[in-house]
């Protein structure tokens, strides 16, 4: 790693452990570390310890300072925003009669330290099957925009937007690439999403979050899959490392073990979980099932992390979008398989899984999205 990305490290385990902040001597880079801190999707974390060190602070110049100070406050300001939406739809989803569930997001927010350091993305709210149909009929009144004719159509949600909010409504938590695999994967969602549910209050509305297990599988399984598809950033394994050193002790260890046995995830697992320890400043004692065995894997998942950045911002295929709907589509399924090809060293059988999956639906679904988007 270079110099400042050892130092964004550093900031983080200050952040969540309270180790001390390495700074090599003669250090000043600190721009490129702020830049990548925002890549990485967690300026705000980091940009607060370089605040309220003095040592750091008086380091910086006055112009990053305020940069940093109005991103955060225009972060806190957003997770205002993101949980009245929250609290609102969900008010509305309940009276109906539909249980939604919380999924990542805003529900991990709140085992960080500064919850409102968390960078914000959208919601992500689970209602089945059953529901799906009725969710729609509910919460469309109170879109400012949605697409009706793609909604229910295809794919494993719809979305909508409450202002500048972006709410997915889930009738699955995630597919998986092969029949045999979904199949398990979908009857430990069920009991995940309907059963130990572990609640959150949000300005005196209740909202279910997912079962314990299930939800240290799922975060994971989340990253995962954007890990072998588009990239991710720092912020996703934040959330699963807080996550599982806040709720470790309500988990039972051996249903976790059986559900990562079974959809073949316990060794990208354990890799990632090397990250944590080698990086983030997990303890290995802290961290289930950890194998210090795989760790020679983690300094190249780390590598991947830092060079594209969260959710593959820093990947050409992301940067350079041309007018063109359909070729930018394309262009994306053909890289995704490409950068996979790129993975089969680190996890031969995943990479490889993924791509006969893009291969045989990537283009199958540009096909039904043009069709859904351009039809009259």
């Amino acid at each position: 790693m270079e110099r400042h990305e050892e130092v964004f490290f550093s900031l983080l385990r200050n952040a969540f452990w309270g180790t001390p902040v390495e700074i090599p001597e003669g250090f000043a880079d600190w721009g490129k570390v702020a830049r990548t801190a925002k890549i990485q999707s967690a300026l705000g974390v980091a940009g607060d310890i370089m605040l309220s060190d003095p040592g750091i602070a008086s380091a910086i110049s006055q112009e990053l300072r305020t940069r940093i100070k109005t991103f955060i406050m225009a972060n806190i300001m957003t997770h205002g925003k993101l949980n009245g939406v929250l609290v609102n739809v969900v008010s509305q989803l309940s009276a109906a009669g539909i249980r939604p569930v919380l999924l990542k997001g805003q529900g991990l927010a709140q085992y960080y330290p500064k919850p409102e350091l968390r960078q914000c993305g959208d919601i992500d709210l689970y209602v089945g099957l059953e529901r799906y149909a009725d969710s729609y009929d509910v919460v469309k009144p109170l879109a400012t925009q949605i697409d009706d004719r793609k909604a229910l159509e295809v794919g494993k949600h719809y979305d909508f937007f409450v202002g500048k909010v972006s709410v997915e409504v889930h009738r699955y938590s995630e597919r998986y690439p092969t029949a045999r695999l979904d199949r398990i994967y979908q009857e430990i969602a069920r009991k995940g999403l309907s059963e130990a549910l572990v609640p959150m209050v949000f300005s005196g509305q209740e909202v279910n979050t997912p079962s314990d297990e299930y939800n240290a599988f799922y975060v994971f399984s989340h990253i995962f899959h954007h890990f072998l598809t588009s990239g991710l950033g720092a912020r996703q394994l934040c959330d699963w490392m807080l996550f599982l050193r806040a709720r470790s002790s309500n988990i039972d260890m051996e249903s976790l073990k059986r559900i990562l046995l079974s959809v073949d995830m316990m060794k990208p697992w354990q890799s990632f979980g090397c990250v944590l320890v080698k990086f983030f400043g997990m303890p290995a004692d802290a961290f289930p099932f950890y194998d210090s065995s795989q760790q020679h894997k983690a300094e190249k998942i780390l590598r991947r992390l830092l060079d594209e950045g969260n959710f593959g911002q820093e990947r050409a295929v992301n940067k350079n979008r041309g007018a063109n709907y359909l070729i930018n589509k394309t262009k994306a399924v053909l890289a995704h398989i490409g950068r996979t090809f790129g993975l089969v060293f680190l996890f031969p059988r995943h990479s490889f899984i993924q791509i006969w999956h893009t291969l045989s639906s990537g283009f199958a679904q540009v096909w039904n999205d043009a069709k859904i988007r351009f039809r009259r």
